[in-house]
């Protein structure tokens, strides 16, 4: 295969993933679940990067690399987000699924780049941001919850964390009950 042929592989396999994340954003916003993106562009860009990262990140981690791939997400951490005005709602979404991986891993290898649990409460608020509560139950916002919940017991607060966790519960339900009110 030539080098001419693999970049034109590599064009439409991009390509086809760009349209097929704008196709489900659009077919999703149209269903009205979720709030489509102001700038269609910023949320397409944010999409490439974070599948990107995310790509590298299991690379590394298939590698045994933990350090890598924290510092990996550590970088799309520092990128630029979009608002959910700019983004939509999926801009948001992809935060908290990247916020997610980076806090699991975080949680899991504690003596990697230690972090004290204050500064993963702090890091866990940053990737909610302020309009999480706005969104339509979806599964990258309960397991970020769910994530700061654990953060929260290591805080010993104990209360707060029993809230945050049955607000991840919440709306896992929900989520459970859409789908299953789908399939029939």
């Amino acid at each position: 295969m030539t080098m001419a042929s693999k970049s034109r592989a590599l064009g439409q396999l991009l390509t086809g993933a760009i349209l097929g994340a704008l196709l489900t954003v659009g077919g999703l916003s149209l269903a009205g679940k979720l709030k489509p993106p102001g700038e269609p562009d910023a949320l397409v860009a944010l999409a490439q990067t974070v599948d990107t990262t995310d790509k590298k990140v299991d690379v590394m981690l298939a590698r045994g690399d933990v350090s890598g791939a924290i510092a990996a997400l550590e970088q799309l951490r520092a990128t630029k987000w979009p608002g959910r005005d700019r983004g939509g709602d999926a801009c948001v979404q992809l935060r908290h699924d990247a916020y997610g991986r980076l806090m699991r891993l975080r949680l899991d290898h504690p003596q990697i780049d230690a972090k004290t649990p204050q500064q993963l409460l702090e890091l866990a608020e940053e990737g909610l941001g302020r309009e999480w509560e706005l969104l339509d139950p979806n599964p990258f916002t309960a397991h970020l919850l769910a994530l700061r919940g654990e953060v929260l017991e290591q805080l010993g607060r104990d209360d707060d964390a029993l809230l945050v966790y049955q607000r991840a519960l919440d709306m896992n339900r929900d989520i459970l009950d859409e789908v299953m009110e789908g399939g029939r």
